[in-house]
């Protein structure tokens, strides 16, 4: 079977770039042809590559613009390395018309890409995929709409769209509540990192040093920072251990690793003695590791909460809007039971996308009956 993914990949994003290799890796295990379509769509790569040029700030040159250029091109090079692109390219929607006969099965997942009122991709009916054509098999793999509320004045056409999938998977509650609201069921699975090994690609550097890995996709708040110092600095364990930032500069690390390569990141979260993230895939990797870490989120980051609900791992949250100075958690995380519940998730989740996916020979089949 000939299986194209739709999904956010031509980015400067760790956990963007790993869940795209994720999805992709997942359906090749699973015996099919698979690859990226490639659609850079100019508001994406504007978004993320926007902080590769040497803009000027309050009279300033940003001189961080080469190291996110070193980064944007390890991000690439990662990708065309690792994972079947498309050989076509578009960067419009007009573009992706030529992909519409090309495959067997188009998936669109996973990530955010139904986030509508996103200031990264807006509302973009490509990832509801209506380019595909009719006779070929629609499924979405663990897409979220994140914060989005309601669908508003797209929401007949996308309820409309929707109801052309074969398929339905989301990865959080709040997405399952949205595509319930168009008449459909859908299934909640976990998103593809979970459903692949990484160590082949992990980079084997040998770190011996211990360290806090530091991971955010948002700044953090004076308030924040101030509380983090504080808490490190009352456990013995942490409060010697050096503080490196991987991905973007924070003023509380003492290495800030802004152009590290994929491969890179993957090493600094196996070996990290503590992880502290705000990010959906740094919580992943942590877990993945086997690592113990906090996670700082929002009250409307339904997919982290949903996340470690489901792990039993609330305790492992702060709310970003309440940094409590006697906040009490325990170092150590005990994988077993973790380990246990995620065995069960994933094979659920494996199911979901096997079943999906070969249930489109049975459509062709009946349509070459008719």
């Amino acid at each position: 079977m000939k299986v194209g993914i739709m999904t956010l990949h031509h980015t400067t994003n760790y956990g963007a770039t790993f869940q795209a290799y994720g999805l992709w890796k997942a359906v090749k295990e699973l015996g099919h042809e698979a690859e990226i379509i490639d659609y850079r769509s100019y508001r994406v790569a504007k978004a993320y590559l926007g902080k590769c040029l040497p803009v000027r700030t309050t009279q300033k040159l940003n001189n961080q613009f080469i190291p996110y250029s070193i980064q944007a091109w390890r991000m690439r090079k990662f990708l065309v390395d690792n994972m079947d692109l498309s050989r076509q390219k578009t960067y419009t929607k007009a573009g992706l018309k030529k992909f519409s006969q090309d495959y067997d099965v188009v998936i669109c997942g996973s990530d955010e890409i139904w986030h509508i009122n996103s200031p990264l991709t807006g509302f973009d009916s490509s990832f509801f995929l209506d380019f595909v054509d009719p006779q070929t098999s629609r499924v979405s793999y663990a897409p979220s709409f994140s914060q989005t509320k309601d669908l508003g004045e797209h929401k007949e056409l996308i309820c409309n769209l929707i109801d052309r999938f074969d398929a339905i998977s989301v990865r959080d509650s709040h997405s399952l509540s949205i595509v319930k609201d168009c008449d459909r069921t859908a299934q909640i699975v976990l998103d593809p990192t979970f459903l692949v090994d990484f160590s082949s690609l992990q980079s084997q550097s040998q770190l011996t040093e211990k360290y806090i890995l530091l991971y955010t996709v948002k700044n953090f708040t004076e308030e924040q920072k101030k509380w983090l110092k504080s808490w490190i600095n009352a456990r013995p364990e942490l409060k010697k251990l050096p503080i490196i930032s991987l991905g973007k500069s924070n003023a509380i690390a003492e290495l800030n690793l802004i152009s590290i390569a994929p491969e890179e990141w993957l090493e600094y979260f196996a070996k990290a003695s503590y992880i502290i993230t705000n990010s959906y895939h740094g919580t992943i990797f942590s877990l993945k590791y086997e690592r113990p870490f906090t996670v700082f989120t929002t009250k409307n980051n339904v997919k982290i909460k949903d996340l470690l609900k489901t792990l039993n791992l609330e305790n492992r949250i702060i709310d970003s809007a309440q940094c409590d100075s006697e906040f009490k958690q325990s170092m150590n995380i005990d994988y077993e039971p973790v380990n246990n519940i995620l065995a069960e998730k994933i094979a659920s989740s494996k199911k979901f996308l096997f079943e999906a996916i070969e249930s489109n020979s049975k459509k062709r089949l009946s349509q070459k009956i008719s």
